[in-house]
């Protein structure tokens, strides 16, 4: 519905700086800068909504960490590569990281797909990254004018700022590591393998690089946290000892325990754990596989071991995928019944030449002389029962038996609570997971704290926000004040907007294109980088699809509407309608309605702002000026000039 208008702000223009400097706000306004010369004020009639800007820019709302993707999609979209790689990074200490493999929630929910299809926002945020041409120095200092004021706690001793230590070098621990370090925190990473990284050491190569990784990682250090590696918890030294020496401990050493599956044959030579099997691929140890491969696993994990196969040997292998799971897109009205890899990988690992065997769940591994030679599984019927519970049925006498030398498992990771030794006060969950309060991330011994897969299992970017509310909880625990706040709304400007519609048209033009990747025969012989980077032309017109969910068009109480209809036959998402409002309708029960006597029914326009794509179609049909089309700003730092 339309929003109730009040009051009128003045706002004056001044033409925006076209080049930036680290000490220079980001210039997030996109519009006719002719038209913005022209007019020195506008009267935008408006009430500050921040709720309203928070929660209408889906891919930023969606994205756990708040990435603010249509700003870095429209700075690439006005050839801004520098200013996108700052915003793309301004609250993410993993950018380079994903860019490469963020699973992108942001996708699904952007607004672009009401017209057609969503922005390839990150591969745009790859493309960013590639373009980068600042130095770590030179980040952090921009860095430090965007942060929020914050004041670190008090340590036990009173010399200097207070000692954290984190045990696990994973995503979550280093982006913890990370914030605490920007803080002001003396930080130190224990890490028990020889090299920090965690699950991004089990991501095969073809997928994400080595060099992001540890462009990150080195970042990261840079801030002068301390690491010691080849050290394992509860082996080389225990919890207990850890909070003598320091004034927070945080835990995030992921799940480390492979889990086999309890089935016949789990024993035999030949059956291996998928994320093992990854960490020695990326490693780059000797992996012997036999000729005929079989991984167990529907997600995104058991596709990768799949295809890091298929490159072990190239065409002397045969690779098949077994699941529970029914094929993607076969079952339209029980999707959660297909299998959760994204449907992408499944046809990348296709064209690969890996094979697809859904709905069938393993039974046994069969074995000669104590080596895998098949694996038989039972044809399922359905994976959930009616009330949404894993609860497999399966066809009677549909047994399968699929030839086999290897048994890759692509699934079951759990807690290893080898952590635990040397430590008193830790409890577990009832299902086996370090018990946690989610609101401070603490566990049930004070001052220990954890995060990541510990806690709350998920992909990288969720280990990343994780580690990031734990870095606050800490601060917080310490008695420390403020926060980062790099991922935080700013406050929010009207601004008249003034794109016509013409010009949103040539935007829907403009088609969803992939970045360049290798072709699958090249592919399978190879563990380089599949995925490209986009040429500047190609990621200009890419970004040039966003459509600035930012913008919204607002019914203006200076001219009255007629009630001519002439914006509902305008709009093409058909989101405007006249309806008869009564006074409940608005919110009110008693009193007057913005200055209007009674209790209705009056006739009123009424805006779905959540079907609306915000072309201007209304707008410029309106001949009475009724209806504009507004922009929220975000201020980030900058000075805006603002009368009345």
């Amino acid at each position: 519905m339309a929003k109730a208008l009040k009051g009128s702000v003045k706002v004056g223009f001044k033409q925006p700086q076209l080049d930036i400097s680290l000490h220079e706000p980001c210039i997030l306004y996109k519009g006719s800068q002719k038209r913005l010369r022209e007019e020195k004020t506008v009267d935008v009639a408006i009430s500050s909504d921040k709720d309203w800007f928070a929660k209408n820019i889906p891919c930023r709302a969606t994205c756990p960490i708040n990435t603010d993707a249509r700003s870095y999609s429209l700075a690439i979209s006005e050839g801004k590569k520098q200013l996108a790689y700052l915003i793309a990074r301004q609250n993410n200490p993993f950018v380079s990281v994903l860019g490469k493999v963020c699973h992108a929630p942001c996708e699904p929910v952007c607004q672009r797909a009401k017209i057609d299809s969503p922005v390839v926002l990150r591969a745009l945020k790859s493309f960013a990254v590639e373009k980068n041409r600042f130095s770590t120095k030179e980040v952090y200092e921009w860095l430090n004018t965007k942060k929020s004021k914050v004041e670190v706690g008090k340590s036990r001793t009173g010399d200097g700022p207070p000692k954290i230590v984190i045990v696990g070098g994973g995503p979550a621990g280093l982006s913890a590591a990370h914030d605490l370090a920007l803080m002001g925190y003396k930080v130190k990473v224990i890490e028990a393998s020889s090299r920090l990284g965690g699950v991004l050491n089990a991501i095969p190569e073809y997928k994400l690089d080595k060099g992001s990784a540890k462009k990150d990682i080195d970042d990261i250090l840079y801030l002068g946290v301390a690491v010691e590696t080849n050290r394992t918890c509860g082996k080389d030294f225990g919890i207990d000892e850890l909070q003598k020496q320091y004034d927070a401990v945080l835990l995030a050493t992921g799940l480390q325990k492979g889990k086999l599956p309890d089935i016949p044959g789990a024993e035999l030579d030949g059956v291996l754990h998928g994320v093992d099997f990854l960490k020695h691929v990326v490693a780059g140890d000797r992996v012997f596989l036999g000729e005929k491969v079989v991984v167990l696993g529907g997600e995104n994990a058991a596709v990768d071991i799949a295809r890091a196969a298929r490159r072990l040997r190239g065409k002397d292998i045969k690779v098949s995928v077994v699941c529970v799971e029914a094929a993607k897109g076969s079952k339209q009205y029980s999707p959660e019944d297909e299998m959760p890899a994204d449907a992408s990988e499944i046809y990348a690992a296709q064209q690969e030449g890996i094979v697809f065997h859904t709905s069938l769940e393993p039974k046994a591994i069969l074995g000669e002389h104590g080596t895998v030679v098949g694996l038989k599984a039972r044809k399922v019927k359905a994976v959930y029962d009616e009330e949404g519970h894993f609860n497999p049925t399966y066809v009677s006498g549909k047994d399968e038996v699929l030839a086999a030398d290897t048994v890759i498992v692509g699934y079951g990771q759990e807690l290893d609570v080898a952590f635990k030794e040397k430590s008193k006060g830790l409890r577990l969950a009832a299902d086996g997971s370090l018990k946690v309060d989610q609101e401070t991330m603490m566990t049930t011994k004070t001052g220990v704290f954890a995060c990541g897969d510990m806690t709350s299992p998920g992909q990288v970017v969720d280990a990343v926000a994780s580690g990031q509310k734990a870095a606050q909880s800490v601060h917080e625990f310490l008695r420390g004040k403020g926060s980062l706040g790099l991922g935080d709304t700013g406050e929010t400007i009207p601004v008249h907007h003034h794109q016509r519609h013409d010009t949103f048209a040539i935007k829907c033009t403009i088609g969803r294109k992939l970045p360049p990747a290798l072709y699958p025969w090249r592919r399978k012989k190879t563990m380089d980088l599949v995925e490209g980077c986009y040429p500047d032309y190609e990621a200009k017109r890419q970004g040039d699809r966003c459509i600035d969910c930012s913008i919204i068009p607002l019914v203006s109480p200076y001219h009255p509407c007629t009630v001519c209809g002439v914006c509902v036959d305008a709009c093409p998402a058909e989101c405007i309608s006249l309806r008869f409002i009564n006074k409940v309708d608005l919110g009110k029960s008693k009193g007057d309605v913005d200055g209007v006597h009674g209790e209705g029914p009056w006739v009123g326009l009424v805006i779905d702002d959540n079907a609306c794509i915000r072309c201007g179609a209304c707008a410029e049909a309106c001949w009475e000026d009724s209806i504009s089309m507004v922009q929220y700003r975000e201020v980030t730092g900058q000075k805006e000039t603002v009368h009345g």
